[in-house]
Protein backbone atom coordinates (compact mmCIF):
# COMPACT_ATOMS: atom_id res chain seq x y z
CA UNK A 1 0.00 0.00 0.00
CA UNK A 2 1.11 3.59 -0.84
CA UNK A 3 2.55 5.38 2.11
CA UNK A 4 1.47 8.98 3.09
CA UNK A 5 4.90 10.69 0.89
CA UNK A 6 3.49 8.30 -1.79
CA UNK A 7 0.11 8.27 -2.03
CA UNK A 8 -1.74 9.07 -5.19
CA UNK A 9 -3.25 12.39 -4.67
CA UNK A 10 0.24 13.89 -3.24
CA UNK A 11 1.75 12.48 -7.03
CA UNK A 12 -1.06 13.90 -9.09
CA UNK A 13 -1.07 17.38 -7.68
CA UNK A 14 3.02 17.30 -7.92
CA UNK A 15 2.51 16.03 -11.45
CA UNK A 16 -0.04 17.96 -12.83
CA UNK A 17 2.11 21.30 -11.21
CA UNK A 18 5.47 19.90 -12.63
CA UNK A 19 3.03 19.60 -16.13
CA UNK A 20 2.11 23.24 -15.82
CA UNK A 21 6.09 24.10 -15.28
CA UNK A 22 6.21 24.33 -11.90
CA UNK A 23 10.14 23.47 -11.37
CA UNK A 24 9.95 22.70 -7.48
CA UNK A 25 6.81 19.71 -8.08
CA UNK A 26 8.94 18.16 -10.48
CA UNK A 27 12.25 18.36 -8.13
CA UNK A 28 10.10 16.74 -5.54
CA UNK A 29 8.94 14.10 -7.80
CA UNK A 30 12.73 13.48 -9.05
CA UNK A 31 14.03 12.98 -5.10
CA UNK A 32 11.10 10.63 -4.58
CA UNK A 33 11.94 8.23 -7.21
CA UNK A 34 15.66 8.51 -8.82
CA UNK A 35 17.28 5.74 -6.55
CA UNK A 36 14.80 3.61 -7.62
CA UNK A 37 14.74 4.15 -10.95
CA UNK A 38 18.39 4.46 -11.49
CA UNK A 39 18.60 1.21 -9.90
CA UNK A 40 16.14 -0.39 -12.57
CA UNK A 41 18.35 1.44 -15.87
CA UNK A 42 21.02 -0.20 -14.44
CA UNK A 43 19.48 -3.72 -14.42
CA UNK A 44 18.33 -2.69 -17.95
CA UNK A 45 21.81 -0.83 -19.16
CA UNK A 46 24.36 -3.54 -17.65
CA UNK A 47 26.47 -0.22 -17.27
CA UNK A 48 26.86 3.20 -15.82
CA UNK A 49 27.49 5.36 -18.80
CA UNK A 50 24.38 3.49 -20.38
CA UNK A 51 22.09 3.35 -17.32
CA UNK A 52 22.75 7.03 -17.04
CA UNK A 53 21.40 7.72 -20.61
CA UNK A 54 18.43 5.55 -20.09
CA UNK A 55 17.75 7.94 -16.65
CA UNK A 56 18.05 10.73 -18.20
CA UNK A 57 15.60 9.50 -21.55
CA UNK A 58 13.36 8.29 -18.59
CA UNK A 59 13.02 11.45 -17.06
CA UNK A 60 12.33 13.49 -19.90
CA UNK A 61 9.75 10.91 -21.33
CA UNK A 62 8.31 11.50 -17.66
CA UNK A 63 7.89 14.82 -17.85
CA UNK A 64 6.76 14.76 -21.45
CA UNK A 65 3.77 12.65 -19.91
CA UNK A 66 3.05 14.24 -16.62
CA UNK A 67 -0.21 15.96 -17.65
CA UNK A 68 -1.30 12.13 -18.35
CA UNK A 69 -0.95 10.42 -14.88
CA UNK A 70 -4.66 10.53 -13.36
CA UNK A 71 -3.84 8.87 -10.21
CA UNK A 72 -5.59 5.33 -11.12
CA UNK A 73 -2.74 3.47 -9.92
CA UNK A 74 0.79 4.34 -7.93
CA UNK A 75 2.98 7.02 -9.40
CA UNK A 76 5.78 4.94 -9.22
CA UNK A 77 4.20 2.08 -10.93
CA UNK A 78 3.27 4.44 -14.40
CA UNK A 79 6.71 5.89 -14.01
CA UNK A 80 8.14 2.45 -13.85
CA UNK A 81 6.67 1.53 -16.91
CA UNK A 82 8.00 4.83 -18.76
CA UNK A 83 11.04 3.75 -17.37
CA UNK A 84 11.37 0.41 -18.80
CA UNK A 85 9.98 1.43 -21.79
CA UNK A 86 13.14 4.19 -21.71
CA UNK A 87 15.16 1.26 -21.11
CA UNK A 88 14.19 -0.99 -24.08
CA UNK A 89 14.43 1.92 -26.53
CA UNK A 90 18.01 2.61 -25.58
CA UNK A 91 18.87 -1.12 -26.15
CA UNK A 92 17.30 -1.02 -29.41
CA UNK A 93 18.72 2.07 -30.15
CA UNK A 94 22.38 0.41 -29.60
CA UNK A 95 23.56 -2.27 -32.42
CA UNK A 96 24.02 -5.04 -30.42
CA UNK A 97 20.49 -5.44 -29.18
CA UNK A 98 18.85 -9.37 -29.27
CA UNK A 99 20.36 -11.53 -31.85
CA UNK A 100 18.23 -13.57 -33.44
CA UNK A 101 17.91 -16.78 -31.69
CA UNK A 102 16.64 -20.21 -32.41
CA UNK A 103 12.59 -20.42 -31.87
CA UNK A 104 13.36 -23.97 -29.80
CA UNK A 105 13.45 -24.44 -25.93
CA UNK A 106 14.11 -26.89 -24.05
CA UNK A 107 10.75 -28.10 -22.12
CA UNK A 108 12.15 -26.78 -18.55
CA UNK A 109 10.46 -24.94 -16.73
CA UNK A 110 11.09 -21.08 -16.14
CA UNK A 111 11.76 -21.28 -12.03
CA UNK A 112 14.90 -20.06 -10.89
CA UNK A 113 15.04 -21.97 -7.55
CA UNK A 114 18.94 -22.24 -7.68
CA UNK A 115 19.38 -18.98 -7.53
CA UNK A 116 17.79 -18.59 -3.55
CA UNK A 117 20.86 -19.05 -2.21
CA UNK A 118 22.49 -16.07 -3.47
CA UNK A 119 22.43 -12.82 -1.84
CA UNK A 120 20.09 -10.46 -4.51
CA UNK A 121 23.28 -8.29 -4.57
CA UNK A 122 25.66 -11.24 -6.09
CA UNK A 123 22.26 -11.98 -8.54
CA UNK A 124 21.78 -8.38 -9.47
CA UNK A 125 25.47 -7.93 -10.21
CA UNK A 126 25.46 -10.99 -12.57
CA UNK A 127 22.84 -10.36 -14.46
CA UNK A 128 24.01 -6.60 -15.27
CA UNK A 129 26.80 -8.53 -17.02
CA UNK A 130 24.76 -10.64 -19.10
CA UNK A 131 24.11 -9.92 -23.25
CA UNK A 132 21.89 -7.41 -23.18
CA UNK A 133 19.22 -9.47 -24.91
CA UNK A 134 19.80 -12.12 -22.18
CA UNK A 135 19.60 -9.23 -19.46
CA UNK A 136 16.22 -7.38 -20.87
CA UNK A 137 14.16 -10.84 -21.03
CA UNK A 138 15.84 -11.34 -17.55
CA UNK A 139 14.75 -8.12 -15.86
CA UNK A 140 11.17 -8.09 -17.66
CA UNK A 141 9.96 -11.53 -16.75
CA UNK A 142 11.41 -11.88 -13.36
CA UNK A 143 11.66 -8.32 -11.95
CA UNK A 144 8.78 -6.91 -13.72
CA UNK A 145 6.57 -9.86 -13.88
CA UNK A 146 5.87 -9.56 -17.74
CA UNK A 147 4.53 -12.91 -19.45
CA UNK A 148 6.54 -14.11 -22.78
CA UNK A 149 3.74 -12.68 -24.49
CA UNK A 150 4.05 -9.31 -23.23
CA UNK A 151 7.49 -9.13 -23.77
CA UNK A 152 7.47 -10.62 -27.25
CA UNK A 153 4.99 -8.25 -27.84
CA UNK A 154 7.52 -5.20 -26.75
CA UNK A 155 10.41 -6.41 -28.14
CA UNK A 156 8.98 -7.50 -31.42
CA UNK A 157 10.11 -11.39 -30.86
CA UNK A 158 7.82 -14.06 -30.63
CA UNK A 159 6.79 -15.59 -27.15
CA UNK A 160 9.14 -18.61 -27.60
CA UNK A 161 11.82 -15.99 -28.60
CA UNK A 162 11.27 -14.77 -25.19
CA UNK A 163 11.31 -18.12 -23.52
CA UNK A 164 14.11 -19.06 -25.36
CA UNK A 165 16.26 -15.70 -24.10
CA UNK A 166 15.29 -16.61 -20.55
CA UNK A 167 16.18 -20.13 -20.60
CA UNK A 168 19.76 -18.81 -22.58
CA UNK A 169 19.77 -16.44 -20.02
CA UNK A 170 19.24 -18.90 -17.15
CA UNK A 171 21.96 -21.00 -18.29
CA UNK A 172 24.66 -18.61 -18.73
CA UNK A 173 23.81 -17.52 -15.09
CA UNK A 174 24.22 -20.85 -13.87
CA UNK A 175 27.74 -20.87 -15.54
CA UNK A 176 28.53 -17.55 -14.03
CA UNK A 177 27.56 -18.35 -10.80
CA UNK A 178 28.80 -21.95 -10.68
CA UNK A 179 25.24 -23.43 -9.77
CA UNK A 180 24.50 -26.97 -11.10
Amino acid sequence: MDSPRNANPYFEVLAEKASGGDEKSFQEIYEAIAGKMYSLCLRYAGNANDANDCFQEGFVKLYKHLASFRGDGSFEGWARRIFVSACIDGIKKKSRFLSVLPETLDKESDDLSGYDKLANEDLMRNIRELPDGYRTVVNLYMVEGYSHKEIGELLNISEEGSRSQLFRARNLLQKMLKIS
